[in-house]
């Protein structure tokens, strides 16, 4: 462990010699394929929100929060909206990259 924090002290920028890419994040992964990935997230985020508003209204007979730090908003509404609609979206943004990153490299190494 000691070895571990030497080395962090000895690169403080962070920056390694063995990575491919410029940050050394999603290596692999072309600007394409990450621009395509957002999209997929931010449509299927949008998709889920909605969704759950849906199922808040339906369920609860009341409107979602729209602001859970509001003083107007009690604690339990608050808490259950922040954490349905985290794990949701969580879930959600990380299933659509998934599947779009899937989907572009089956159109992008499909047989000609």
């Amino acid at each position: 462990m000691l070895d571990h924090v030497q080395e962090k002290l000895s690169h403080p920028s962070g920056a390694q010699q063995q990575k491919s890419e410029p940050d050394g994040r999603n290596a692999g992964v072309g600007k394409t394929e990450n621009l395509c990935a957002f999209g997929a997230a931010i449509a299927a985020t949008f998709v889920a929100r909605n969704a759950l508003q849906a199922g808040w209204r339906a369920t609860l007979n009341r409107e979602p929060p729209k602001n859970p730090a509001s003083r107007e908003v009690d604690w339990n509404d608050a808490l259950l909206w922040g954490l349905a609609s985290g794990a949701l979206v969580g879930i959600v943004r990380i299933a659509a990259r998934r599947a779009s990153s899937d989907a572009y490299h089956r159109y992008v190494h499909r047989d000609r």
